[in-house]
């Protein structure tokens, strides 16, 4: 992935300063001349943190770095202490600029883009598609989650504080999530995150997301046919076939009251709308009655649970008690301090009583717990029933209660009218089918419910299905992806030769390397199958050895990124290999690294560019053809100035 640092602009209080890189820029020189403060500002810009030097904390206000990506130059400004950058860029059409967080999302920044952040408009302008990787190696069900750039920039800026420190978070000692996302970049720059493995993540990250939705809006359903008292289609159509044999019977009542003599009726709608307000009454008082009863119920359940609870605790706990005590030996009182008594042969020598403290038997122990987990899973699930039956009679008394209340209103209506019985009767008929009929048109949308409470059900199988094929998809793509070792080998072997070339004592050509997934933690071991001693970047005891092998695995890296062509930035930063070397006592190594890289420059990694920070400066041989910026650098220096040129001061 093309990415070539141009220049880097620095705005400080009294002046401004420029630092241009090349192909090759080396930064040299003594102590406190700002070389390492270059590296860290161009980490910066790139949305990583920095502790300011003494000269930068009284000086530096912000940083403007520009980079060549593979469809745009790029310039991002940063301002000190700034969470998000001002970047700009340059397409075919006209320029463009944005405000964009340095490192958090908080929603796309660039429309019809899927930006933002700044890694993803770098990933966008280099033509890439930002890397999905589970968050847990663990869950299958894990969501997934993106590679940013700098997870990436990992393995190409190694920065002077942690270079012989920690190993690109791969040890043990690294924490769990930096070291889950750094064997994640090495998988996916040797080829073992392949497209197909990455397109089937996102299928099924979208098939998990969609399966979570499907499962909401069926709880939100199932909720709402609770609430409204109905849990079936079936139901619905039951109510649906009450009504019309109601409206039915009250249209057969008005034509016989038609049709029937006045002075012959008897009944008055006072009588019948009296009868009904006692009937639904009653109905209202038994269903308050089952009400108490199914809660005196659940809190019998409920204390039942909670007893089981807590002697399944107080078994445990004693059980562990007499585990550790069952063979204590007590000689003196553990209250008193003082001599027990002799008690006979199979007493306890405590209290003097038969001794029960019998061991339970482990068997018998996970039985019992599975037994209890099995009574408070039913104790559970009663329990819902309970609260679920509640609500139901909870929805039909208050049905029950606002046509009880109805039925009184039209009963004082009536009592107001004084009408004669047959008009009292006429206009009762007349309002109760009205409303029979109002509450029949009303049903009607209820009855679509449940059909598509059934349809979202047969969807959400239906992705449930898909989701497991996925899955077995994804895991023979991964198999399959990994089952190829040439790239594994071949990164290896680049490492091995890089160590090599750079001199590091006791490494070997012939010697063997141990890089396995899903560690890849390497190991180096003797070509002498006698010689068990592995050398790794924990067990190396030299400072100056764990520079220079953590500097070769991350040369090595790139060479099979370039080889592969895969996407990791062609950008090296190395700030000061040479830490713990002495460049006199330890020339061959001093100039074996060197030369080496200036090799690789020249051929495998053309492409790559390297930012070298260092003590001393060693020039590329003279047949290489090189572009080398060298940079010459010393504090309060007018001839090799540091980097702040007008600075004096720590």
């Amino acid at each position: 992935m093309k990415f070539n640092l141009v220049s880097l602009d620095l705005n400080l209080r009294k002046a401004n300063e420029r630092i241009s890189f090349s192909d090759v820029t080396y930064f040299w020189g003594q102590m406190g001349a700002g070389k390492s403060s270059i590296a860290r500002l161009v980490d910066y810009c790139l949305g990583g943190t920095i502790q300011l030097s003494p000269a930068l904390q009284a000086e530096f206000l912000s940083a403007k770095l520009t980079v060549e990506l593979e469809q745009s130059t790029l310039t991002v400004e940063r301002q000190r202490d700034a969470s998000n950058v001002f970047v700009t860029w340059q397409t075919q059409d006209s320029p463009y600029s944005a405000v964009l967080p340095a490192r958090v999302a908080a929603g796309e920044a660039v429309p019809e883009t899927g930006v933002e952040t700044l890694s993803d408009l770098i990933f966008w302008l280099s033509g890439v598609s930002p890397p999905r990787v589970r968050k847990s190696k663990i869950k299958e069900d894990s969501k997934a989650v993106r590679l940013t750039v700098r997870d990436l920039l990992w393995y190409c800026y190694l920065d002077q504080d942690h270079i012989d420190s920690s190993f690109f978070h791969l040890e043990e000692a690294a924490e769990f999530y930096l070291r889950l996302k750094s064997r994640d970049v090495i998988r996916y720059v040797i080829g073992y995150h392949d497209e197909r493995v990455a397109d089937l993540e996102a299928e099924l990250d979208q098939l998990r997301a969609n399966r979570t939705a499907r499962a909401a809006s069926i709880e939100s359903l199932n909720r709402a046919l609770v609430e409204v008292g109905i849990g079936s289609e079936q139901q619905i159509n039951e109510r649906e076939t009450v009504l019309r044999a109601a409206i039915a019977a009250a249209n057969a009542e008005i034509a016989a009251l038609r049709v029937a003599l006045r002075d012959t009726q008897t009944t008055h709608a006072v009588d019948q709308l009296s009868a009904q307000a006692r009937l639904l009454g009653s109905q209202v008082a038994s269903l308050e009655e089952n009400a108490d009863e199914l809660r005196a119920t659940r809190d019998r359940h409920l204390r039942h649970r909670n007893e089981i609870e807590m002697l399944a605790l107080k078994f445990r706990r004693s059980a562990v008690a007499r585990e550790i005590l069952g063979d204590v030996k007590f000689t003196e009182c553990p209250r008193c301090a003082q001599q027990l008594p002799h008690h006979p042969q199979g007493c306890c020598e405590v209290c003097g009583q038969d001794d029960l403290a019998e061991l339970a038997d482990p068997a018998e122990v996970d039985a019992l717990d599975v037994d209890i987990a099995s009574r408070q899973a039913e104790l559970t699930d009663a329990i819902k029933a309970i609260d679920v039956n509640l609500k139901a009679i909870g929805v039909l008394q208050n049905a029950q209660l606002e046509a009880k209340q109805r039925i009184e209103a039209a009963l004082n209506r009536v009592m107001a009218e004084r009408d004669t019985a047959f008009l009292s009767m006429a206009l009762l008929k007349e309002r109760e089918r009205a409303a029979l009929e109002a509450e029949l048109n009303s049903i009607k949308w209820l009855l679509r419910l449940p059909q598509m409470l059934q349809e979202q059900r047969e969807a959400l199988a239906v992705i449930v299905a898909l989701e497991q094929s996925t899955r077995e998809a994804l895991k023979e793509a991964r198999t399959q992806a990994e089952s190829d070792r040439s790239s594994l080998d071949r990164f290896a072997g680049y490492f091995i030769d890089c160590l090599v070339l750079a001199g590091v004592p006791g490494i070997q050509r012939n010697d063997r390397v141990m890089l396995e997934p899903p560690t890849f933690y390497p190991s180096i071991y003797s070509n002498d199958p006698a010689d068990l001693t592995a050398s790794t970047f924990t067990s190396l005891s030299s400072g100056g050895k764990k520079t220079l092998f953590k500097c070769c695995f991350a040369v090595a890296l790139h060479r099979i990124a370039s080889h592969l062509h895969a996407p990791l930035p062609e950008l090296l930063i190395l700030d000061s290999p040479m830490k713990n070397i002495s460049e006199r006592e330890n020339r061959a190594q001093f100039e074996g690294f060197y030369r080496m890289l200036y090799g690789l420059k020249s051929g495998e990694l053309a492409q790559t560019q390297m930012v070298l920070i260092d003590k001393e400066f060693l020039a590329p041989p003279t047949n290489l053809e090189i572009d080398i910026l060298s940079r010459h650098m010393q504090p309060d220096s007018a001839e090799h100035q540091p980097l702040i040129r007008y600075y004096r001061g720590k």
